[in-house]
């Protein structure tokens, strides 16, 4: 076995420990419980995936243990689904932070789709555009992202990994987004003619939206799209040893000078008329990722 086989197993142990009843629970409810990837869809974005019949449905609110997301536009159902002849498991939802959940129960369907054989995670999500050239009903793919919920994914209790894994876990990867798939990803958009930008992801707690301040901050970070999740995800995916391909559809743009009132009902709406772009960008990472 080498040394990447030898981490997997190593961090699925100590997942399994983690997340034992839940999974316990979640394998009885699934009937074959081996999947290839795992997707979850951000706010208002389940409308992209509905036109992939499940072949089986779990309401994650029937497993004890299991965080539920609260949010409007995240449901807690998980959708196993056939995307190009690969068994997904598609989360409808996610937990965020800032709902009170910890850390780890915000990771918990990474955690549980990689104990499920997971190999890779499609993650999209809804974002606000800091590049003025964006507009609502865009897409981005994720080519990089700013960290900047302030709890790091490999500190608490994955640190104990640092004791059984000290040469072979990384304090951080380097690159979290595959680049190699994210370009073909990009080339299969191009050929199907569906628009699309790369760029950096900057996450934050939230709940409250940007003011024009901190637009221009994020701007001069670097960032060209901002929302309250999916990096932390991403981070502890490629602990896991997943590929990661990311996408964030723009709901809205933050303007530098005038203050912007933004409703999580207009988020939602806004991911709905872009949700058919994010279907083809899931399809294109389903096929590309190993």
């Amino acid at each position: 076995m080498n040394n990447l086989s030898t981490q997997r197993q190593t961090i699925l142990e100590q997942h399994y420990g983690d997340y034992a009843r839940a999974f316990r629970r979640l394998s009885a409810a699934i009937y074959e419980r081996a999947v290839d990837g795992v997707v979850i869809t951000g706010s208002g974005l389940n409308t992209a995936l509905e036109g992939y019949k499940p072949l089986e449905i779990i309401n994650t609110s029937d497993i004890a243990g299991f965080p539920s997301p609260s949010v409007a536009g995240h449901s807690s159902v998980i959708r196993i689904i056939d995307i190009g002849g690969k068994r997904v498991a598609h989360f409808t939802g996610r937990c965020h932070l800032y709902e009170g959940f910890s850390m780890q129960d915000a990771l918990a369907q990474i955690g549980l789709a990689a104990l499920l054989g997971a190999r890779f995670a499609v993650l999209t999500n809804a974002a606000g555009g800091l590049n003025p050239l964006f507009a609502a009903g865009d897409i981005m793919l994720l080519s990089d992202s700013h960290n900047l919920l302030f709890r790091s994914v490999q500190r608490g209790w994955l640190a104990g990994l640092k004791e059984k894994l000290p040469t072979i876990l990384p304090t951080k990867y380097n690159e979290i987004f595959a680049r190699e798939p994210r370009k073909q990803i990009s080339a299969e958009l191009t050929a199907k003619g569906v628009p699309h930008h790369h760029g950096i992801y900057v996450a934050v707690t939230g709940p409250s939206y940007e003011t024009p301040a901190e637009a221009r901050m994020y701007r001069l970070f670097g960032g060209h799209a901002i929302g309250m999740s999916t990096v932390h995800e991403a981070e502890f995916a490629r602990v896991c040893g997943l590929q990661v391909a990311g996408c964030s559809l723009i709901t809205n743009t933050l303007p530098e000078t005038v203050p912007v009132t933004v409703s999580h009902e207009e988020v939602i709406e806004a991911a709905a008329i872009g949700a058919a772009r994010v279907a083809e960008f899931v399809a294109s990472a389903c096929s590309v990722l190993a």
